[in-house]
């Protein structure tokens, strides 16, 4: 008798396989980088990787290709359409604009348009706030993306994915969410980012984008869960953050850090819809460890960036009052035999 994707067994291969595409793809981009000298490309290589893999879905290898390079060419406008708004007069609050109505419009779509959309936004953030866009940052997205999808076609023909259980990117929305939410939330949660993003400039953090990014991530519109999400997103930061806080200092040099990366990117897709913490205490250990490989690339040294607590805990802290308006307004209407 055939066996069914939700079988333990086929879901336990799945998570392996998924991981094994993480692991040479990360293995491979940081080793690409190191023999041809160029230790900036590596890193936004890493990082190119790590969202191609995560956004890698539908079932025909056409589509899988396909939806790697829609992603590609979606985060590369947004960071070119940042770079050059932000030049103009007003040009960071246009920005702002578009990523508060994008957020608007992001609870209406689903699927990969779902995540294709947050990887968007987090890219017009990122551009608003000092990031500059270079040729290394192109190429290294580039050959991350390129490397993921010659895995993606190793995948299709020789492990077989789509036989196994549902796809990581599956796994992944969830938890995340993607699923259609109604006009009211979708108010609530762009009036969030605004009041987010204001309150990062009011107080002058040193990276507000993040505060931004941690809305786009945590909001949905099943309040309880959103909750709870938002509880265990601040326990795996905090747990990663202080992770990469103790080892940081006993790393020698950049291949033992290398090694570090590729085995941090290991966990998120094992943990990815099985334990919400856990991904997130990987995810957090990744990005940190990613960037400061990228600080040594830039002539500076293992600085831990404090900022991304600081910044987790007060877009959580504006997520949680978006859900607590969006609970209380479902409450109204559903007691006034209004349908949510």
């Amino acid at each position: 008798m055939a066996v069914t994707a939700q079988d333990p067994k086929l879901e336990r291969k799945s998570r392996l396989t998924a991981t094994l595409r993480f692991f040479i793809t990360i293995s491979l981009a940081l080793g690409i980088s190191a023999l041809i000298g160029d230790q900036k490309i590596g890193g936004f290589a890493a990082l190119g990787a790590f969202m191609a893999l995560l956004s890698d879905t539908e079932s025909t290898l056409k589509s899988r290709l396909g939806g790697l390079l829609l992603t590609f060419l979606g985060v590369l406008a947004a960071a070119g359409v940042g770079l050059a708004l932000k030049h103009l007069a007003f040009g960071e609050w246009l920005i702002l604009a578009a990523a508060c109505f994008g957020q608007s419009l992001m609870t209406f779509a689903e699927k990969f348009w779902w995540l294709w959309g947050k990887y968007v936004l987090v890219f017009l953030l990122i551009s608003v706030f000092d990031f500059s866009p270079n040729l290394s940052a192109f190429i290294g997205y580039a050959m991350g993306f390129s490397l993921a999808a010659l895995v993606v076609v190793a995948d299709h023909y020789v492990w077989r994915i789509e036989k196994l259980g549902p796809r990581l990117f599956d796994q992944l929305r969830m938890v995340e969410g993607g699923t259609r939410n109604t006009t009211a939330y979708g108010l609530i949660s762009a009036l969030t980012m605004v009041t987010g993003l204001w309150l990062s400039t009011f107080i002058d953090m040193s990276e507000p984008g993040w505060v931004g990014i941690t809305i786009i991530y945590i909001l949905n519109s099943d309040v309880r869960s959103g909750f709870i999400r938002i509880l265990l997103r601040i326990l795996g930061t905090v747990a990663g953050y202080f992770a990469v806080v103790l080892l940081m200092p006993h790393i020698p040099n950049l291949y033992v850090l290398g090694t570090v990366v590729v085995l941090a990117s290991l966990g998120i897709p094992y943990f990815v819809g099985r334990n919400y913490a856990l991904m997130q205490f990987f995810i957090t250990m990744y990005i940190l460890f990613v960037l400061d490989w990228l600080m040594y690339a830039y002539g500076g040294d293992h600085s831990i960036l404090i900022w991304r607590i600081w910044d987790t805990l007060l877009g959580a802290g504006c997520a949680s009052v978006g859900l607590f308006i969006y609970w209380l307004w479902t409450k109204r209407h559903s007691n006034t035999g209004i349908s949510k």
